[in-house]
């Protein structure tokens, strides 16, 4: 059969979780599947295929379709009832996966696929970079097959959508297999970039809902503060946590972490005492798989996915109460057997989610076009 799926998120300059999966669906299949047809789909007026970040060859192909880079009015209309329409019928496209998106073109002959990855907006108000959910419903009843991260995101589908259960796919991601523990010289050169001197709890994440407020008040109700300083990646609202900070008394034990490169958020991962990932919502929680293939022990939330990733494998916390997080963050800081024994049941977990098993599951998903 040929596919095509939208691929057009590989081509943002900043990385997303959006990007991530986008980038595990696609490499996957290209790695273990050789009986299908694949086109990459991306939009520009300016770049070409080779351009496009991606697999290309064997059986799959990048297509840079004539869409304006740039955003306008109308855009996604006509990407959907224009661009796309076109490529299917000159391509003799049958299945059409859109990894992310609130619309689909309506294509009757066409197997039409939506990944949705989370109802943050419907389910917790969360209004940074707000999901169209007035399109979602529009959408959702006309698709063949919505994938799903988390049996979590598929709830919030069947309760606040009349969907067809039937037609609700849960297939869990993986970490990408360059989260593996750092050889120390790495280590100590992030180490040393970055003044960490001391052992230290680290937390990755900017928006809101991924708790840095709270994450913060945990540890400055932690008496662990005194010997451990918390490391956060933050790339917005600095100035605000800082602020938190410095109001709770613990400025000096709170280091803000700018724009930190992939190679150095995997050394953080290796050499911290405790990854603190107490999320208010998460679709799945990809970075709770990270830390574990780091060997980071791991203090996450008890609500959301992020139970269904953790298993019994990490700390769970209620992460609308920091003193639960700071009860954490010392259990974490002062027992060393139990850290070493969640990083064996983490590393164990690891191995239930990987792309190879996504591929696998995908796959069932276009055969039933």
């Amino acid at each position: 059969m040929n596919i095509c799926i939208e691929s057009s998120v590989l081509n943002h300059n900043r990385r997303s979780g959006l990007m991530t999966y986008t980038e595990g669906l696609v490499y996957s299949l290209f790695e273990n599947d050789r009986l299908n047809e694949y086109f990459l789909a991306y939009y520009s007026l300016s770049r070409k295929a080779g351009d496009m970040p991606g697999p290309a060859g064997n059986n799959f192909c990048k297509e840079v379709l004539k869409v304006p880079d740039r955003e306008f009015w109308k855009r996604q209309f006509l990407i959907d009832h224009v661009i796309l329409p076109d490529f299917f019928r000159s391509k003799k496209i049958r299945i059409f996966h859109r990894p992310s998106g609130y619309t689909m073109p309506s294509l009757k002959n066409i197997f039409k696929v939506l990944t949705i990855h989370d109802l943050r907006t419907l389910t917790i108000g969360d209004n940074v970079w707000a999901q169209n959910i007035a399109d979602y419903q529009k959408t959702v009843n006309s698709l063949d097959a919505c994938v799903v991260v988390s049996e979590c995101t598929k709830q919030d589908l069947l309760k606040h959508f009349a969907m067809d259960e039937k037609k609700i796919k849960v297939i869990y991601l993986g970490a990408d297999k360059r989260f593996q523990p750092s050889n120390k010289e790495d280590i100590k050169k992030t180490l040393n970039k970055y003044g960490l001197n001391e052992p230290f709890l680290l937390s990755l994440g900017s928006v809101p809902r991924k708790n840095i407020d709270g994450i913060i008040r945990g540890f400055a109700a932690a008496r662990s503060k005194k010997d451990h300083i918390l490391v956060l990646s933050c790339n917005f609202d600095i100035e605000k946590y800082a602020q938190l900070a410095q109001s709770l008394g613990v400025a000096d034990r709170v280091r803000i972490l700018d724009r930190l490169t992939d190679d150095e958020i995997v050394t953080l991962y290796s050499s911290c005492r405790s990854f603190v990932f107490p999320s208010l919502y998460e679709g799945f929680g990809l970075p709770i798989l990270e830390a574990f293939q780091c060997k980071a022990p791991v203090i996450t939330s008890n609500i959301s996915s992020c139970p269904e990733v953790a298993g019994d494998a990490a700390i769970l916390v209620d992460p609308n109460k920091p003193q639960e997080i700071a009860e954490a963050i010392d259990e974490m800081c002062q027992n060393t057997a139990l850290r070493e024994s969640l990083v064996q049941k983490g590393l164990e977990r690891s191995k239930l989610f990987n792309w190879d098993k996504y591929a696998q599951e995908i796959q069932k998903v276009y055969d039933l076009a």
